[in-house]
């Protein structure tokens, strides 16, 4: 007892005499650094007084205002306050990263150096760019099968019970929501038609019942390019079902959307995807139509594929695009690594013509082949290598590998956006251990505590666990862009320097 009671002693001496350095230490903090026992956490913003919508709230006649207030909470609110929300969000998110940064005992001294020069906010917030369109802006929409709050089959967006339990779900069908495309509503609308007078029964969004039989009926994916060409993925549960059966299910497909009643969607890729797990990759079968989607961004064409992500807001995304570019400052000297945001190969096409070379490093073989494929198109094939894989350990060997191949003195440039996959510390770890990456542009629709580590990470100084560091990055500049109008999210596009 005695002995415990002698390490708190120390321990106490310890946090005392090290508060004393600090508040005897001539150095002018941009922030106060608390002295707490935990580090500040990214606490969720409170501008918005939004009420929580639950399936039991539900009513025949206010379930589309209810879905309105869950999807999009800034539905009632005009624009321009809407940016004016958003401004102060963004502001108030990097006030606090900047804060919680400056709280870490790890923090590299050149990096306070820096922001101490400035004088200023951790990080300078540009003004948020407004999206082109406020509404029917969205190109790609996610739908599932469910019982609606009069207990018919619809197709839609599922609002959860307030205990959590999914059983008591509602699926609300999106006919008037103003971010949906009217293309898009009228899929909506004949698909519902379609599923509540099919024989086959639909399968509810409840985890538990994946497996239940006599549940066919799953999902549908609805894809749109500028030209409002349009594909159409139906998935379903195969259950049992025979081949002939499943070729019974196909043939209603074809029958209703364009054949029937349903040719008013005027589709022009229809796919049908059996899946009997949460999710599937492949198996997808082209029913009718073209196989591929094409889209312009920045002035490069790029195939999209029934796998292919597709942005939702084509105008905000060309503006996050074009900052990425105009960041980056890349020449015919510059390195380029695109990580985690490959996707259809945006950033690596939009580079390469600029770059000495860009390796795309990718998680999925079907996106490495879009981008391959696109970069045939915009006949820059021969500057870009393509890269499969997202573990930790290949990711950190694949960066390194980069830094050797092209010697010290290559300047390197890092596209990370990991709004699909998650980065890892190790990915980080490599960034940081590869000196010659002398800029990071960090683009992401969701700033949040896992992305706050990242920005730990690359700050952070020598008494990190880290057994290889080279200087630090410093976080220097944010662009927010609104590319979800009424919601309460932005992308953002965050530049990092090497401080030297």
């Amino acid at each position: 007892m005695s002995f415990n009671f002698r390490l708190k002693s120390d321990k106490l001496f310890f946090h005392f005499i090290t508060y004393l350095k600090r508040y005897a230490s001539s150095r002018v903090e941009p922030f106060p650094i608390p002295f707490h026992t935990v580090k500040p956490e990214l606490a969720p913003q409170q501008y918005i007084n939004k009420t929580v919508t639950y399936a039991e709230d539900i009513t025949v006649e206010n379930q589309h205002e209810k879905l309105f207030n869950l999807l999009l909470p800034l539905w009632k609110t005009p624009y321009d306050e809407q940016l004016k929300i958003k401004q102060t969000m963004v502001n108030q998110t990097f006030e606090q990263i900047g804060r919680a940064i400056l709280w870490d005992r790890r923090i590299d001294t050149r990096v306070l150096k820096h922001i101490e020069f400035r004088k200023g906010d951790f990080c300078h917030v540009e003004s948020i760019i407004p999206s082109v369109f406020i509404e029917n802006y969205r190109s790609k929409d996610d739908l599932s099968c469910g019982f609606s709050v009069d207990g018919q089959k619809t197709i839609g967006f599922y609002i959860n019970s307030k205990n959590g339990k999914s059983s008591r779900s509602v699926c609300v069908p999106p006919l008037y929501l103003p971010n949906m495309k009217t293309k898009h509503k009228i899929v909506t609308k004949h698909l519902n038609l379609f599923i509540k007078h099919h024989s086959l029964a639909i399968m509810e969004n409840v985890s538990e019942n994946y497996m239940k039989k006599n549940q066919y009926w799953r999902s549908a994916i609805i894809k749109t390019n500028e030209k409002n060409e349009l594909m159409l993925i139906i998935i379903v549960h195969p259950q049992t079902l025979s081949k002939d059966e499943l070729n019974t299910m196909k043939q209603d497909l074809v029958n209703y959307f364009i054949n029937g009643d349903g040719r008013e969607c005027n589709i022009t890729s229809l796919y049908f995807q059996p899946c009997a797990h949460s999710r599937c990759f492949g198996d997808y079968e082209l029913l009718y139509g073209d196989e591929y989607l094409f889209e312009i961004y920045n002035g490069k064409k790029f195939r999209i594929s029934v796998e292919s992500p597709l942005v939702g807001n084509k105008q905000a995304m060309e503006s996050v695009y074009e900052l990425v570019m105009k960041h980056a400052q890349i020449d015919k000297d510059t390195i380029v690594l695109d990580i985690g945001g490959s996707g259809i190969g945006v950033y690596s096409v939009l580079s390469s013509p600029l770059a000495k070379r860009v390796y795309s490093i990718e998680p999925l073989q079907s996106a490495i082949a879009d981008g391959q494929y696109n970069a045939k198109l915009n006949n820059c094939e021969d500057n870009i290598q393509w890269m499969y894989g997202f573990d930790e350990a290949q990711l950190h060997r694949v960066i390194q590998k980069v830094g050797e191949m092209n010697g010290t003195d290559t300047k390197i440039v890092a596209i990370v956006n990991p709004s699909r996959f998650d980065l890892s510390s190790k990915a980080t770890a490599a960034l940081r251990s590869v000196g010659n990456v002398q800029k990071l542009i960090y683009v992401s629709a969701k700033v949040d505590q896992h992305a706050m580590y990242h920005f730990y990470e690359l700050s952070a100084g020598d008494k990190s666990k880290k057994t290889v560091l080279n200087n630090a990055f410093v976080l220097t500049k944010v662009y927010p862009v609104d590319a979800f109008p009424h919601t309460i999210n932005s992308e953002v596009v965050i530049i990092f320097d090497r401080v030297n």
